[in-house]
């Protein structure tokens, strides 16, 4: 690793740094307090302010509000902004009032304040009340610079450039991520670091200081973070530990966090402590200590819109394995249209506050007090669940408060489960009658509380002779079929019986199966999709009617990264067509918004059409051609969903095909529809919405031949797939249900589902379980021609009838589809697969 010279050595003459903690009369809003030490921290929340209350704290503005800082001579509370500044530039520093968030106090002068990958990342304050901020250089191309101000309310001077190591001579790793400082005048120090990965992995953090006593010039020196030098141990953030060469570091995507003490002289460091946050999704990071309780402040982050984003802290254990103890754990105010679309989060600690922030989701900012003996907190409710009947189901719970914590645990609030006295506790072959509200209090000698209710839904097991598996391949069978969430695309194929598997793992890749045993038949060429655009090369696939395969991508901006949808002529291991770019269609969408989810085909030639839904809103995107080769989008809007449709995605998870100029959309926690469109008007319509099928079920696909629909209970006890009977007078309705041969968690809730009409099977895909492979009896129709009945079916099977309803049925000889019945009645008839 290249270090970023000069480098500064320098003796252990830090300033010593006073803790005033201010402890508050009254704790007005407590969350959580922990157990087992003479001094329980609690945490009162003083005032929230939701994205949005300013031009420049904007709800979903790229992620514009990064840093977070309070002033330790004023504990004002800072941000730093790439959005809506009003002084000399959209990057600027804000200040409101730590005694209310409503009190806008300075817009702080943006003048010269350029440059970076991000222009406007982490912000400090130092003891004497200079104001200082950095931005984020993605090494070796971008500037990396800090800047300071007077003070968190001087709105007319502009910036000092402190450090500036000049475009396209940075750092030869990220840098900028996440910042602290301590200190004043010469002896202020700022320690960064960055999340950076392959070729920029970021192995050092970097110290910067003052080179004499106007603090208006920094050099720096970098160490080398002890251990691996392919694993950024410090991406997710870092913290000084008070005035001691010290600092604590997150590892990005891992519950890891690690205390090192590092040498200035010898350049240098050394682990002394690796110890566990309970989430690998914290993000920031801020030590502080008081009442001999030393603590770790950070923001549970999360992706997604409307994702919660939760305020935590954590005292630090003795042991230096030994995992932390939450102390905290308060959500941030998300709106319906929160987005922290790069999991990020920032938090400072000054004077007894917190200040607490994530991109997309305001600020929030607590105080800190102290009591000597708590009564319980429970810290996480149990979580309900779906469960098929007959299997069990755990909850679990966790409670804080000074020991020792009793548990009992309650069905419908008001019955007790015997012996259930532990923080969790297993349902056993769950039956109808044990479906309803959960619920665990918690006790100890100061005080009792109660957790939040569990709903558990037991749906019917659904076994039934309709469906019987052929095959399925668990996870780890293959090498491209994994737990990692990457298997999310799969069709099939009638001309040539094969299956068609989209993974990217170990690489991108189009597989082939045998239909009829799953066997391995190789790849497809990847010349081009495999390294195309989007936030996913590929990730879906579809076959139409005469054999030719499509692929698309998967985009999260389809307004500005390009969709793609790549062909090959037919499932065998051919090149991919050669048209514009190897594809079918490439190009950015008239309509913005994440594309890619969902994926069908149908037709042949110039009457091919293919669909893709976006994930949330109301718009699908329908394709067709005129020569069966290059494919022109049509953006289809769907008029009347409800808002939460529209909000959240009514078919984002899973689209099918229905008869005619219909698709049926399904999406894990809404209704099944379907949806008519007209391509002329560019317009579709909800024509029926179904409750029977349960929200926590999708993807889906349809037999509109046999009026079958088989969905996926991604968020189902256990990973399920479910097949319905559309015909049935009151809604579809369950005539079979069949495990998937592993029960992984699905947390993206993605998957497929393929019928084979014409072979009477059905293929299904389940993120992370696996593949499995049914075969279903068709449906038997009838209709009257004079005076005899006429029988018809669609799929292989043999027709069987007998006297009795009850049977015992025998094959009709010679009976194909369609049959008419000359016997005399009455005559009951199935078909046999």
């Amino acid at each position: 690793m290249k270090k970023q010279s000069p480098h500064l050595a320098t003796a252990n003459n830090r300033p010593s740094k006073a803790a005033a903690w201010l402890l508050p009369a009254a704790a007005l809003l407590t969350w959580l307090t922990v157990s087992s030490q003479a001094q329980v921290p609690v945490f009162s929340n003083v005032w929230i302010l939701p994205a949005g209350t300013y031009a420049d704290l904007l709800s979903n503005a790229g992620n514009n509000v990064r840093g977070i800082a309070i002033s330790p001579v004023t504990t004002n509370v800072l941000y730093f902004s790439s959005t809506g500044g009003t002084n000399n530039g959209n990057s600027h520093v804000s200040t409101v009032a730590f005694a209310s968030g409503s009190n806008f106090l300075a817009n702080l002068d943006g003048t010269g304040v350029s440059g970076g990958t991000v222009g406007t990342e982490g912000v400090r304050v130092s003891d004497d009340g200079f104001v200082y901020g950095v931005n984020l250089s993605g090494a070796p191309a971008s500037n990396f610079k800090i800047y300071r101000w007077p003070s968190d309310t001087d709105t007319a001077t502009a910036p000092k450039i402190v450090f500036d190591s000049g475009l396209g001579t940075s750092f030869q790793w990220r840098i900028g991520d996440y910042m602290d400082l301590r200190g004043s005048g010469s002896n202020t120090e700022l320690v960064v670091v960055g999340n950076g990965s392959g070729a920029n992995i970021t192995t050092n953090f970097v110290i910067f200081r003052p080179t004499d006593d106007t603090a208006t010039t920094f050099t720096n020196f970098s160490i080398t973070i002890p251990g691996s030098t392919t694993v950024n141990f410090c991406g997710a953030g870092v913290a000084f530990e008070g005035t001691n060469n010290a600092l604590w570091l997150r590892r990005a995507g891992s519950q890891e966090t690690r205390r090192v003490v590092y040498s200035p002289e010898a350049l240098s460091a050394a682990v002394t402590a690796t110890n566990t946050v309970d989430q690998s999704a914290c993000q920031g990071l801020k030590y502080l200590s008081a009442n001999g309780v030393n603590m770790l402040a950070t923001v549970q982050a999360a992706t997604g819109l409307g994702a919660i984003q939760r305020a935590r802290v954590f005292t630090i254990p003795a042991s230096p394995t030994g995992p932390f103890v939450s102390a905290l754990s308060a959500n941030l105010t998300a709106l319906p249209t929160s987005n922290n679309g790069n999991g990020l989060g920032n938090v400072d600690a000054q004077n007894g506050y917190l200040a607490f922030g994530a991109p997309g989701h305001g600020i929030a900012l607590f105080q800190l007090g102290f009591v000597t003996n708590a009564p319980p907190t429970v810290a996480a409710s149990p979580a309900g669940a779906t469960v098929v009947q007959g299997f069990n189901y755990t909850m679990n719970s966790s409670a804080s408060g000074t020991a020792p914590l009793s548990y009992q645990w309650y069905f419908e609030t008001n019955t007790l489960l015997a012996n259930a006295t532990n923080s969790s506790v297993t349902l056993s072959n769950l039956q109808s009658a044990n479906a309803g509200s959960y619920s665990v209090v918690v006790t100890n000698p100061y005080g009792s509380a109660t957790s939040a209710l569990a709903t558990v839904t037991i749906l019917p097991a659904g076994s039934s002779r309709v469906a019987t598996q052929i095959w399925s391949l668990a996870p780890t069978s293959r090498t491209y079929l994994t737990t990692d969430n990457t298997q999310r695309g799969m069709a099939y194929d009638g001309l040539s019986r094969r299956v068609v598997l989209v993974s990217r793992t170990p690489t991108n890749g189009v597989h082939l199966l045998d239909a009829a045993t799953g066997a391995d038949l190789g790849e497809m060429d990847q010349t081009y999709s495999a390294t195309g655009p989007g936030t996913f090369a590929i990730n879906l696939a579809g076959v139409a009617d005469d054999g030719v395969v499509y692929a698309c991508n998967l985009t999260t901006a389809a307004d500005t990264t390009a969709f793609a949808i790549y062909s090959w002529p037919s499932a065998s291991n051919t090149v991919e067509t050669a048209t514009t770019q190897g594809s079918a269609f490439i190009g950015n969408l008239a309509s913005a918004g994440r594309v890619g989810d969902t994926f069908a085909a149908r037709g042949a030639g110039p009457s091919t059409e293919l669909l893709a839904a976006y994930r949330t809103g109301t718009n699908v995107a329908l394709f067709n051609t005129t020569d069966g080769i290059n494919f022109s989008p049509n953006i289809l809007a769907v008029t009347n969903l409800p808002a939460d449709a529209v909000a959240n995605g009514f078919g984002g998870l899973g689209v099918a095909f229905g008869p005619t100029n219909t698709f049926w959309a399904k999406s894990v926690g809404f209704n099944l529809r379907l949806v008519q469109y007209d391509v002329a008007a560019l317009t579709a319509n909800v024509i029926a919405t179904f409750t029977n099928v349960p929200i926590t079920e999708a993807p889906i696909g349809v037999d509109n031949a046999n009026n079958l629909l088989a969905a996926i209970g991604v968020i189902e006890i256990p990973q399920n797939l479910a097949l319905y009977d559309l015909s049935a007078s009151d809604g579809p309705a369950l005539t079979d249900r069949e495990l998937f041969p592993s029960d992984n968690g699905n947390a993206n809730g993605t998957g497929v589902v393929a019928f084979d009409v014409a072979g009477g099977r059905v293929f299904s895909l389940d993120s992370n379980n696996g593949l499995m492979a049914l075969k279903y009896a068709p449906r038997l129709f009838q209709t009257m021609r004079g005076a005899n009945t006429v029988l018809t079916w669609t799929g292989p099977g043999a027709l069987q009838s007998d006297s009795n309803v009850a049977g015992p049925y025998a094959d009709v000889l010679g009976a194909t589809s369609p049959y008419t019945n000359t016997l005399p009645s009455p005559l009951f008839f199935r078909v046999r697969r």
